[in-house]
């Protein structure tokens, strides 16, 4: 029997998250100050070890871990070389990945090209298997629902680039660009149905708001300007299984998510909804 922990993102992530707390560290935007839900912490080696809680508290990292590097969709790395901080503060990064509108006599598409990095770990009773992939792809999403030509929503790989390290039960370490194995979610979670901003964000310059589903908060959306990020625990309430559509097949299997949190981010919003054609990235860890 297999035991999965897959991660991807716009930059893809895979998480482990340790036990524990002692001083709280929060992340943070270098600008407003407001906190980073949910930003991926990773050790001095590079890998996955913590995530942060809905209001950007990092959970305990022991010392020997540091320094730690800190991600979160949308901002530049944060590097942490000692533990004695109160705050990390990233700055955003303003770079976007180009959009291509494709038209014809018949109908109007948008071809969006998009660069995916992926962190995934596949472990076995013996063995372990750490993924680390980068790749080209694109979406092709149809304007008009009527058309026959259906286009794709989830991405589909132009060129992809991979690396494994295999460590096996005696901790005895190889590397690798060939594997037997293929494990990966990036396939399956693809472009976010068009959603309505929450009304408490509609008319607010700089605000907040969250949603609560049947367990748990469901959706945090922060509005800064035209920028808007919403993040998604899909588990929260089955209602928000909406946002990943690709993946109902799984759900209907019964396949078992211990977690899964989405993170889309979208700019130049002048309306009361978000849609594809806003997005200028997306991240999720499972």
């Amino acid at each position: 029997m297999l035991r999965y922990l897959i991660v991807i993102s716009a930059c893809l992530l895979s998480v482990f998250v340790m036990e524990g707390h002692a001083r709280c560290v929060i992340v943070a935007d270098s600008v407003t100050h407001a906190p980073l839900p949910n930003a991926t912490i990773f050790d001095r080696h590079g890998n996955a070890i913590a995530i942060c809680d809905s209001n950007g508290k990092m959970p305990y990292i022991s010392d020997s871990s540091y320094p730690i590097t800190v991600r979160y969709l949308g901002f530049n790395d944060g590097l942490v070389s000692a533990s004695s901080v109160d705050t990390v503060f990233l700055k955003e990064n303003f770079s976007e990945l180009p959009e291509v509108v494709v038209e014809s006599r018949r109908h109007k598409v948008m071809h969006i090209l998009a660069y995916v990095r992926e962190y995934s770990t596949l472990t076995t009773y013996t063995d372990t298997v750490f993924l680390f992939r980068e790749k080209m792809v694109d979406y092709m999403l149809p304007s008009d629902k009527n058309v026959r030509f259906k286009g794709w929503s989830n991405p589909r790989v132009l060129k992809a680039k991979s690396y494994y390290r295999f460590t096996n039960g005696n901790e005895l370490d190889s590397v690798s660009d060939k594997s037997n194995y293929h494990f990966s979610w990036s396939d399956w979670v693809g472009m976010p149905p068009i959603e309505k901003l929450p009304e408490k964000i509609l008319n607010g310059k700089c605000s907040n708001d969250t949603l609560f589903g049947k367990y748990s908060p469901t959706e945090i959306w922060v509005k800064s300007d035209d920028k808007v990020t919403v993040d998604v625990n899909v588990l929260a309430d089955t209602a928000s299984r909406k946002w990943v559509p690709n993946l109902s097949g799984f759900f209907r299997r019964r396949l078992d998510f211990e977690n899964f949190r989405v993170r889309y981010r979208y700019a130049d919003i002048v309306a009361d909804a978000v849609s594809p054609t806003d997005l200028t990235g997306y991240s999720f860890n499972i």
